[in-house]
């Protein structure tokens, strides 16, 4: 039986995405994608592990550009590409505290700053222009078999790793029981998380007071997202298509990913 988590000291909410299965039978194979929390303050003994038992090829890395000179030096240690794809503004913010365009303004009006239902939260994030270029950029990384393994990540693992991770397994035709309980996976990290990001000096004050609910990796919520995603767009691969990904992008994805 494969470990679907892999414990790293230094880097909490690591697992691997192999072993769940398609509505026609098939299953993603194991220890060719992984998805974490941030990377850039792996120690020592993690790194070498790492090296040694997963030898990641790349790395993309889901966070708002920063400081990537730490990340981009580990990877160098271990011989995986770094690919900075950033998932627009996260966590979720009202109008007034990001630049806008007028579009962007048109798009915020849509979003309930009043919500308390992530489902609703990451269906705004996905339906901005910025952040689904995005998403599709990350899936043409993955969908390359010479990049695996292969580990996705933002600050946590949740929000921008988890939509990530649904929308691949999803645009595969895994069932929903398994993308929801994929996301769920992180529930049990969630305090360790907020405990070092919260004690953390370089964490921005804002995601220091987040509410209650978006430190929460609860079914319900990803159960919301794949609802409201079917009904805007029919499919995964409905909005993937909207967003410019090619015809060819989810056979890809199966071809890389699934036995």
């Amino acid at each position: 039986m494969r470990s679907r988590h892999i414990h790293f000291e230094s880097v909490p909410n690591f697992r691997d995405l192999g072993g769940y299965r398609t509505h026609d039978g098939r299953t993603v194979a194991w220890r060719r994608v992984f998805r974490s929390a941030a990377l850039h303050k792996m120690n020592a003994p993690d790194i070498a592990r790492l090296k040694q038992d997963i030898s990641p090829r790349a790395v993309i890395d889901l966070r708002s550009p920063k400081d990537p000179e730490r990340e981009v030096h580990l990877l160098g240690e271990i011989g995986a590409r770094y690919y900075p794809t950033p998932f627009s503004t996260w966590p979720f913010s009202a109008p007034s505290t990001r630049p806008e365009s007028s579009s962007a303004a048109k798009d915020e009006a849509k979003a309930d700053p009043n919500t308390t239902s992530m489902g609703e939260i990451y269906l705004y994030r996905v339906s901005e222009k910025p952040f689904g270029r995005r998403l599709v950029d990350a899936l043409e990384i993955i969908a390359e078999r010479e990049n695996h393994p292969l580990v996705f990540h933002c600050s946590a693992g949740k929000d921008r790793t988890g939509v990530l991770a649904a929308m691949v397994l999803t645009a595969m035709g895994i069932v929903d029981d398994d993308v929801v309980a994929d996301y769920a996976l992180s529930a049990p990290f969630m305090k360790d998380i907020r405990d070092r990001m919260t004690s953390d000096p370089e964490t921005a004050q804002g995601v220091k007071n987040l509410p209650e609910f978006q430190w929460e990796a609860s079914a319900e919520s990803m159960v919301t997202f794949l609802s409201l995603l079917r009904r805007e767009y029919g499919s995964a691969d409905g909005y993937l298509r909207s967003n410019g990904a090619s015809s060819s992008l989810v056979d890809r994805l199966k071809v890389a990913l699934l036995v």
